[in-house]
């Protein structure tokens, strides 16, 4: 639910395109349940309209933090509002791992430059941790006017590898190993957060959510669309989603090595892509470098696996009786 202590308007007066005039308001809960990370990754005034509505929207038990490199100066002073973190790189994945290792709420929310928060956004979210196995949780991300759903997390097609889901699944699992979730647009529990930042030395933002993923797996977690909690973007595409050589190829190989693909299966693998993409040039060509994965090189070494905190040593997996056959749930 959305903070409802002063009205937005009372605590700050801004507009929809800057953040003049906002006056901040010292928090009053010092533990905060969920982390807000806002990273700035270089635009400046899509990460405004980013930071301007998880202000108006910011709900109760929750601290916003904004990494960046240090050229920002906060000309706002929005000191007492924000927390802003100084890190010496303007790349999202390490911004996203500097947040993580300063937030200090139990879950961390990410939400990249150009998206933006909803009322009462997060509350399905956090629900969702109530399964004590999940670790990641997928928001749902809408045109602006809220017509038109851009993105439930991604998944593994077979023309496609990280491809947008377009819709919601027909009956709605709550639980699924095979959708994942973008790093700009995700919620995950903050300790296995900083542990897959320690797992994966790769800065390309696609690859690394597609990595988490992997790895969530192995380690017993869990991923949970939480269909109820939108945010809206002004975009009718994700910036992640443009098709080339470069992403079918990278893409491929990650899958191949978390697969454990067969020279002979990747090749298949490759080959049914192609024909699926046969009248599509740009489909052909990021098709092509699925073909050509096995030349990617070093992504092994890029992949840490024992850095990944596992599910039970949480300490949370436990017998408990249950009658409705569904997943046990207990509070986060």
């Amino acid at each position: 639910m959305a903070r409802s202590n002063l009205p937005f308007r009372t605590r700050f007066e801004f507009s929809h395109t800057s953040l003049d005039g906002l006056v901040s308001v010292p928090k009053t809960n010092p533990i905060p349940q969920l982390s807000i990370v806002v990273p700035l990754c270089g635009d400046t005034a899509a990460f405004e309209s980013t930071l301007i509505s998880v202000l108006e929207n910011q709900p109760s038990s929750s601290e916003v933090i904004v990494p960046h490199d240090g050229t920002y100066e906060d000309p706002f002073d929005l000191g007492g509002e924000v927390r802003f973190v100084e890190t010496n790189s303007d790349r999202f994945t390490d911004l996203v791992g500097i947040a993580a290792h300063h937030a200090r709420g139990r879950f961390v929310h990410l939400l990249g430059d150009g998206l933006r928060a909803t009322d009462g956004w997060t509350s399905s979210a956090v629900k969702a941790f109530d399964h004590f196995d999940t670790a990641a949780v997928v928001p749902v991300i809408r045109t602006h006017d809220g017509k038109r759903i851009i993105a439930a997390g991604w998944s593994n097609g077979l023309r496609r590898l990280g491809q947008p889901c377009p819709s919601l699944p027909a009956k709605q699992p709550s639980v699924t190993q095979n959708i994942g979730a973008y790093l700009p647009a995700s919620f995950w529990r903050r300790d296995v957060l900083r542990s897959l930042h320690d797992a994966f030395d790769g800065i390309d933002v696609l690859e690394t959510s597609m990595v988490y993923h992997y790895l969530l797996r192995k380690s017993g977690w869990k991923t949970e669309l939480a269909s109820d909690c939108f945010v809206s973007t002004d975009t009718e595409t994700l910036v992640h989603d443009q098709q080339s050589f470069r992403r079918g190829m990278r893409l491929a190989a990650i899958r191949n090595h978390f697969s454990r693909f067969t020279g002979v299966q990747a090749a298949i693998s490759a080959g049914i892509a192609c024909a699926m993409s046969a009248t599509r040039p740009s489909g052909l060509v990021e098709a092509f470098g699925q073909f050509l994965a096995p030349l990617a090189k070093g992504i092994s070494n890029q992949i840490h696996l024992d850095a990944v905190l596992t599910c039970d040593e949480q300490g949370m997996i436990m017998s408990m009786p249950h009658s409705d056959g569904g997943r046990r749930r207990r509070a986060a």
